[in-house]
C-alpha cells in the first residue's frame, strides 16, 4: 500500500507533531490551488476556471490565522484551498475545516436525475439555496456498501446502474432508499467478521439506521474489470493476494472532473421522523426499512443526522477525513424552539452518562428487539468541537457555513471534526510495524476525533481500545492494509 515517493518511509518520522510538513513540490501546488499568488491575480479574486476553491487570501494576525469565505457550489474540492506549510496544524485547522464545508456542500448538492455523482447546475448557487428538501444529492447516487459486498455469488453491478432490490424487500419501489445497517458496520442482511458496535436508540425508541456509500473511483477500483476476475477484490482471495493496496487520489489540479476525483467514502446516519420533529431542521428522505423482528420492509421518512466524508488526494495517501452532525443531536442547536426535540437526549442529566453515553443496548451488531424492550440511549458530546485557532475556530468556521447556507435545511449541521495526516509522508502499515499515529501520517488531532452518532460508544480512548482508536483515523488505520476501508477489509468474501 502507498508505495510512492510521497508516502514510502523506513524507521520513525524525523518531524515534529508541532509542524506541518509536506513535500515542497505538493504544499506549493496545494497553496497555489488556495490563493491567487501564483498565478499573479488579484489577491481574493475567485478564479473561474477553478470553482472548486474558496480563493480568500489568508493572513496571520495574532488571533490567528484567517479562513477563506463559504463560496457555494458543487464541484467536489481536490486541494486544501489557502494551505500554508508552514503553518502548525492547528493553525491549519480552519484551512481543512474549509475543505470540510467545501466537501460536504458539494456532495449535499442535488444531483442530476438518472446520473450518479453528477452535480446539477454545480456552478449556480441557487441549485443548492433553491431545492427542496428531500431532493436526491450527489452522495445519495452513489453505490451502497451492499450493492458491493452483499451481492453474495453474483458480481457486482456496474456503476451506472441502479437495481439495487433485495430479496427481504417485495414489491420494492423504484428510487426508494434502502437502509439496511443498523450499525456503521453492521448490516441486518449479513453477517460479517465479528460485530462491529452496538445499535444507537433514539428518544422515541426507534433504531438509528446507517448507510456507506462510494464513489465511482473507490467502487470500480474494488470492483475491478469484467475481463481480470483477478482484479475483483471484493472477493477475499484476490484482496490477499494483492494487500497492501493503494486506491487511486484525487489530482492537484484546479479544474478535476468528476470523473477525476479520487476514491471517495460517505457514511450517514439517519433517524425516524415522527409527528413532534421539526422536519425543516432535517434533510428528509423517504427509505425502506426492513426489520428482522417482524421479518417486513416499512417505508419511513427518515432525517439526516450524521455524515462521515473521507477522501483521497494527491499528497494525502492517508485520506483527509470530515464529520458532520445535525446540531439538535445531543443538545438543542441554534434557531431550535424550547419545544424542539433533542435526537439522543431527554435534556436532563439523568441518566448520568459515562464516557459519553448511558443505556447502551446490551448486545452488539445488527440485533433488534420490540419497541417495547428498547430503552433510549442518553449520548452526550465526550469530545468538544474544536475552539481553536482562535478567531478561526472549527465552531466559527460553522458559523460563516451556516450563515451562506442560511434558509437551507443545511443550515442546521455542523462539522465537528477534520482530521488529517500533518506530515503525510510518513506512512507505514500496523503489519509492517507501524505505530499509530506516528507512521499514518502524524494524524492530527491524534484522538478525540468522533461523531455521537456514530462512535457513541468509542467516544473515549477506554472504549475505543478495541476499535483501533477513538479518531477516524485511529480506527481505520488498523485497515491500512485495505486502504483505511474497514467495508473492504470486513466484507470481501
Amino acid at each position: 500500500m502507498h508505495e510512492s515517493s510521497t508516502s514510502k518511509i523506513a524507521g520513525e518520522s524525523k518531524s515534529s507533531p508541532k509542524s506541518l510538513l509536506l513535500p515542497a513540490a505538493i504544499a506549493l501546488s496545494l497553496f497555489c490551488l488556495g490563493s491567487s499568488d501564483c498565478g499573479g491575480g488579484k489577491k481574493g479574486a475567485v478564479n473561474p476556471s477553478a470553482p472548486n476553491v474558496a480563493i480568500v487570501t489568508p493572513s496571520p494576525s495574532a488571533a490567528g490565522p484567517a479562513f477563506p469565505a463559504p463560496v457555494l457550489n458543487g464541484v467536489i474540492p481536490v486541494a486544501i484551498p489557502g494551505l500554508d506549510a508552514t503553518r502548525s496544524p492547528e493553525q491549519a485547522r480552519p484551512f481543512f475545516d474549509t475543505f470540510s464545508w467545501q466537501s460536504f456542500v458539494a456532495l449535499s448538492w442535488p444531483a442530476v436525475p438518472g446520473q450518479r455523482g453528477a452535480a446539477l447546475n454545480p456552478s449556480d448557487p441557487k441549485s443548492l439555496l433553491t431545492a427542496p428538501n428531500g431532493t436526491v444529492v450527489v452522495w445519495g447516487t452513489y453505490k451502497e456498501s451492499f450493492e458491493l459486498f452483499g451481492q453474495r455469488d453474483q458480481r457486482p453491478t456496474a456503476w451506472e446502474l441502479f437495481a439495487n432490490k433485495i430479496p427481504e424487500c417485495k414489491d420494492q419501489p423504484e428510487g426508494v432508499k434502502l437502509l439496511v445497517m443498523l450499525t456503521k458496520g453492521d448490516s441486518i442482511l449479513d453477517e460479517t467478521k465479528q460485530a462491529f458496535s452496538f445499535p444507537l436508540i433514539d428518544q422515541n425508541r426507534n433504531y438509528a439506521r446507517y448507510e456507506v456509500r462510494y464513489n465511482k473511483a473507490f467502487y470500480n477500483f474494488v470492483r475491478g474489470s469484467d475481463s481480470d476476475p483477478k482484479s475483483w477484490l471484493y472477493q477475499i482471495a484476490n484482496l490477499a493476494r494483492v494487500e497492501p493496496i493503494s486506491m487511486p487520489a484525487s489530482p492537484v489540479t484546479n479544474a478535476a472532473p468528476p470523473d477525476a476525483i479520487g476514491a471517495l467514502m460517505v457514511k450517514a446516519a439517519w433517524r425516524e421522523m415522527t409527528d413532534k420533529d421539526d422536519r425543516n431542521r432535517y434533510y428528509v428522505v423517504s427509505a425502506l426499512l426492513y426489520d428482522p423482528v417482524t421479518q417486513n420492509c416499512v417505508q419511513k421518512d427518515m432525517g439526516l443526522v450524521g455524515l462521515h466524508i473521507a477522501q483521497k488526494l494527491s499528497g494525502f495517501p492517508e485520506w483527509i477525513w470530515s464529520s458532520f452532525e445535525q446540531v439538535d443531536n445531543v443538545k438543542r442547536g441554534p434557531g431550535a424552539a424550547p419545544t424542539t426535540p433533542i435526537s439522543f437526549n431527554n435534556g436532563t442529566d439523568d441518566p448520568k452518562t459515562i464516557r459519553g453515553y448511558a443505556n447502551r443496548p446490551g448486545q452488539k451488531g445488527p440485533v433488534m428487539v420490540p419497541p417495547a424492550q428498547r430503552t433510549p440511549v442518553q449520548v452526550t458530546r465526550l469530545n468538544p468541537i474544536p475552539n481553536t485557532p482562535a478567531g478561526a475556530s472549527t465552531l466559527e468556521v460553522n458559523v460563516a457555513w451556516q450563515q451562506a447556507l442560511k434558509g437551507t435545511v443545511w443550515q442546521n449541521y455542523e462539522l465537528v471534526i477534520t482530521q488529517w495526516p500533518s506530515d503525510p509522508t510518513t506512512f507505514k502499515t500496523k503489519e509492517a510495524g507501524g505505530i499509530y499515529p506516528r507512521d499514518c501520517g502524524l494524524a492530527f488531532p491524534a484522538d478525540g476525533a468522533t461523531n455521537t452518532t456514530m462512535e457513541t460508544y468509542f467516544q473515549s480512548p477506554q472504549d475505543a481500545i478495541g476499535a483501533g482508536g477513538n479518531s477516524c483515523m485511529a480506527c481505520h488505520y488498523v485497515a491500512g492494509q485495505s486502504d483505511f476501508s474497514w467495508g473492504l477489509n470486513r466484507r470481501a468474501h
